[in-house]
């Protein structure tokens, strides 16, 4: 028998729920469904977004450590499954790119006092790059959660399973 998702890739899983988590909060809060009048909600997905982004791109360094150190050529790996590899690189690309584009953003700051107009567009611009890295977290985490369903074959199924 197969073990269940959260055991068999739990970062994987821990990802999926804190995205989905955040985004429907999030959402919730937007259209006022959930009433909250604290301001640190708003901080919520570029915060998770940023740590999404270290984790994702710490996972990368990892699995391009253990690429090198294999005995076959890498390109071998990147070719078995090539949607996958595409959905690996856009969940890391988004996450660079985020960060870059914030750092850029504040670097580009002028120093001394901003106005709040100016203040709130770069505020929705960090939140719009937050919503792209989660988004992008999401298609990874759905696509792991994918390939461990379709791993399983017919004959490991629980009887009367309708999966």
């Amino acid at each position: 028998m197969r073990p269940q998702f959260h055991r068999a890739k739990p970062l994987q899983a821990a990802k999926l729920t804190a995205v989905v988590l955040t985004l429907l909060y999030s959402a919730g809060v937007y259209l006022r469904v959930i009433p909250s009048e604290r301001i640190t909600t708003l901080f919520l997905v570029p915060l998770l977004a940023l740590l999404l982004a270290l984790v994702v791109t710490g996972e990368a360094l990892c699995a391009g450590y253990r690429a090198a150190r294999t005995d076959g050529p890498v390109t071998e790996t990147l070719t078995a499954n090539p949607g996958y590899a595409v959905v690996r690189f856009v969940e890391l690309g988004t996450a660079v790119v985020a960060v870059a584009a914030v750092a850029v953003v504040v670097a580009s700051i002028p120093a001394g006092p901003m106005a709040g107009p100016g203040a709130v567009g770069v505020f929705l611009l960090v939140v719009g790059l937050g919503l792209l890295v989660l988004l992008g977290g999401l298609l990874r985490s759905l696509t792991e959660l994918y390939r461990h369903r379709q791993s399983a074959r017919p004959d490991e199924r629980r009887p009367g399973s309708f999966s």
